[in-house]
């Protein structure tokens, strides 16, 4: 036998041997989990004016409500749509289950659910171009404000025939509600409230990160000269480190989440640690140019447009276009949307009269920026006290 052949076996078998430790909801699909979970589910495509194809997903109806009744019919009901953060997709709002998963317990709680998915992650596609093409990665999140959201808002107030819906995002997806609310002030309209956590706004303690990456070594250019057009792992081979490097269960031997507490905080008593290989191999790819933006926004001091590149014109998105509602939820131990940004962005909303309230998610010290979607507790710490703020919101804000 050839070593080449003997080293496609043993690294078939180390493959096997690894990705074996991983639950199922490592390789289920959003719609797959959610059947899974007894919840009835639909999918819907929206295409957006410039060509990309997102799928969303709706839960129609509670476990109980559905099981008792034998109806999934939605009409009537008040709607929640969810967008994701960068590098997630809408499984984050699931993944973890009907005890502590927000989608779950909004629908439980009576409500129609949407999960959307923003362009660039493995539920989107384009009518022309593959996501081998370069073209299809020219996007950041100025675009997920301009054509996504608008294009997923208008579907569901088709399909519902509602007037409003109500809009949660987590990190970029609270970009995504800015963005879209500076370039298209119209959607207030269209909307009862919002719902931010851990918002993606202002990001100055990252300049020195920003500045060492995107200018002192140039990072994404080298990338690019070298024909990379993402920042993407294929799912394979994402699985084979997860399921490698990510199945420790205690600190002193975890080198996974030492990476991803690095970045976003360390609160390793609401690690999941059952959970952490199929977290890290639930990551969806990123364009480049969302992370230059980012690092724009840092560099400038401002929450900024792209314009014309990374060192283009510093034009400042209209955040005082804001005019519905907006409840902001801050982690305490948030090293990626950190406690005195977050705090900057609540003073400029609370100046034009539209925040409503600001709180530390679950009061626990050590709140990071990813316990929002996966801490072991954030059931009961965060999201249903939501759904009861989402509700007095709702009562509130909406007459019909």
């Amino acid at each position: 036998m050839g070593s080449i052949q003997l080293c496609a076996i043993v690294l078939c078998a180390l493959f096997y041997v690894c990705c074996a430790q991983l639950r199922r909801e490592a390789y289920a699909t959003v719609p797959q989990l959610i059947a899974s979970s007894g919840y009835p589910v639909e999918k819907h495509r929206v295409t957006t004016e410039d060509g990309y194809v997102l799928q969303i997903f709706r839960i129609p109806a509670g476990r109980r409500s559905a099981r008792r009744t034998g109806s999934t019919n939605a009409k009537g009901k008040r709607a929640v749509v969810m967008f994701h953060g960068l590098f997630g997709n809408s499984g984050n709002f699931v993944l973890m289950g009907p005890r502590n998963s927000l989608a779950y317990i909004l629908a439980d709680a009576g409500y129609d659910v949407w999960l959307a998915n923003l362009r660039g992650n493995l539920y989107t596609a384009h009518k022309n171009l593959t996501r081998n093409d370069a073209a299809f990665w020219d996007f950041s999140f100025h675009e997920h404000g301009k054509y996504d959201a608008p294009a997923i808002i208008d579907k569901i107030l088709n399909i519902t025939g509602l007037s409003k819906i109500f809009y949660v995002g987590h990190s970029m997806g609270t970009t995504t509600f800015f963005t879209m609310i500076s370039q298209r002030p119209e959607y207030n309209d269209k909307l009862v409230a919002f719902v931010a956590m851990a918002p993606a706004v202002y990001l100055d303690h990252l300049k020195m990160i920003a500045n060492f990456f995107l200018k002192s070594f140039d990072l994404i250019s080298v990338l690019r000269r070298r024909g990379y057009n993402s920042l993407s792992i294929r799912p394979d081979m994402l699985a084979l480190f997860a399921g490698s490097f990510c199945t420790a269960r205690q600190p002193q031997t975890d080198i996974c989440m030492r990476i991803v507490y690095a970045i976003v905080g360390e609160d390793y008593d609401l690690n999941p640690w059952d959970m952490v290989p199929t977290l890290v191999s639930s990551m969806h790819p990123a364009s480049f140019r969302q992370l230059e933006h980012f690092g724009k926004i840092a560099l400038t001091g401002t929450f900024t447009s792209w314009e014309n590149g990374l060192w283009g014109e510093v034009k400042p998105y209209k955040i005082e276009n804001v005019k519905i509602p907006v409840t902001i939820l801050y982690g305490m131990n948030d090293q990626l949307t950190e406690k005195s940004q977050v705090m900057r962005l609540a003073d400029q909303l609370n100046s034009t009269g539209v925040l409503e309230s600001l709180q530390p998610g679950g009061g626990w010290p050590k709140f990071n920026h990813l316990d929002f979607i996966f801490a072991k507790d954030v059931g009961k710490m965060v999201n249903k006290p939501l759904v009861e703020h989402i509700g007095e919101l709702y009562n509130k804000y909406y007459n019909e």
